[in-house]
């Protein structure tokens, strides 16, 4: 005659998977917050119901009969893949929140993420574009799991990923560079007017971005450095694009506009950024975040390979 699966069944099950896996009452009492004795209790029960005994009991630990290394590898097995089931299925009512910069958000961000919801459907997510500095405090308050940020500084306080490095490059239209940067059969910035990203990160210095690519390849430069400033370097690319001016761009930001021919790098020179981009978690607990984690890793490690087009890297 069969054994049924009822509810008491099931509960002995539990406790057996764990004392079989850990082969100890006392710490698979430990992993199911229950008392010893409690375990103990489960485990004589249900081989009183299954008719044969699971474990041998010997004064310094447990080891499995025959039959119970049997019922071990089909139970851990079904425990798991249950347990995989519940998480992916819990996953459809709640979205991954995604904080991130919002001109890496427009430009490089959001064209991908249509790769990521095709690999992962069942998990939902929550974009929002902001810039401030952040915390563990201010990601469990405002409820972020995954943060992107483009900083020199590192987050020790944060679980904190170095995802990837930047360049800067000088871009402008193909006609700005033609009225306005050529001057006799050579390119300078005499009649330039220079876009600036007012705020590339927190508390940057004025004009850091220029003057970084100044620094590594016009260390003599005499002109003038000011120009007009956005609070966002989507929006000094944006200007740039309607012929207002040269902007100093993110290899991530203007790859697309440079592999359209929209923009072009008239100087055929770039410098690497002084800051990079970090992502923030809050913990590793979270499926979800692992998931996106890898995927996001993944994403700028293929960008990285595919932007040596624009920067003639070896």
């Amino acid at each position: 005659m069969g054994t049924n699966l009822d509810t008491s069944l099931l509960g002995g099950l539990r406790c057996f998977e764990s004392s079989g896996r850990l082969l100890s009452f006392t710490r698979a009492a430990a992993e199911l917050n229950l008392t010893q004795s409690a375990v103990s209790q489960q485990i004589r029960h249900l081989e009183n119901r299954l008719g044969y005994p699971l474990f041998v009991r010997h004064p310094r630990g447990l080891e499995l009969t025959s039959k119970g290394v049997v019922l071990i590898e089909v139970t851990s097995r079904l425990i798991n893949e249950l347990q995989q089931t519940i998480n992916r299925l819990s996953l459809l009512n709640a979205p991954l929140q995604i904080n991130c910069l919002p001109s890496f958000t427009l430009q490089w961000l959001m064209p991908r993420l249509t790769d990521f919801n095709r690999q992962e459907p069942d998990i939902s997510v929550r974009l929002k574009a902001e810039f401030q500095s952040l915390d563990k405090h201010m990601m469990d308050a405002l409820d972020i799991d995954v943060a992107i940020r483009f900083d020199p500084v590192s987050y020790s306080y944060l679980h904190a990923d170095f995802i990837m490095d930047e360049y800067l490059i000088p871009v402008a239209t193909p006609n700005y560079v033609k009225e306005h940067l050529q001057v006799d059969g050579h390119i300078s910035l005499a009649n330039a007017v220079l876009l600036h990203d007012a705020s590339p990160w927190m508390d940057a210095p004025e004009y850091i971005e220029w003057r970084t690519w100044l620094g590594a390849h016009m260390p003599d430069y005499q002109g003038s450095i000011e120009g007009p400033q956005f609070n966002l370097s989507s929006l000094a690319i944006s200007a740039a694009l309607n012929g207002q001016g040269i902007a100093m761009g993110r290899a991530a930001l203007v790859y697309d506009d440079l592999m359209s021919g929209r923009l072009i790098d008239p100087f055929k020179k770039q410098v690497i950024a002084p800051a990079r981009y970090v992502m923030l978690r809050r913990g590793d607990e979270d499926q979800r975040v692992h998931i996106f984690a890898e995927w996001l890793k993944a994403a700028c490690k293929q960008f990285v390979s595919d932007r040596r087009a624009i920067l003639n890297l070896a």
